[in-house]
């Protein structure tokens, strides 16, 4: 989800530059600021788990759950509440 967000943020930002329309501009503005709260949406709660539960190198699981957000949180859903591993973080 948030490598799509991204994508979809670089392409709105590019057409707001070629825009010569004060409509489309604004239009392309709402839709920048839409695409930006919907990044930090969905990353938030993943960069969140990820840090809490991996002590050893926070930085590094951050980043790659910033990037992957939806794919770690199904991961560790999946750890937590299907498999119930034993390893699992409790928050």
């Amino acid at each position: 989800m948030t490598l799509i967000s991204l994508a979809m943020f670089q392409l709105a930002k590019k057409r707001t530059l070629e825009s010569f329309d004060k409509d489309d501009y604004m239009n392309n503005n709402y839709t920048i600021f839409y695409m930006a709260i919907l990044l930090l949406i969905t990353a938030i709660p993943a960069v969140l788990v990820a840090v809490n539960c991996n002590k050893d190198k926070p930085i590094l699981y951050g980043i790659v759950a910033f990037v992957f957000s939806d794919l770690y949180l199904l991961q560790w859903s999946i750890k937590k509440f299907i498999i119930r591993y034993p390893n699992y973080c409790l928050l």
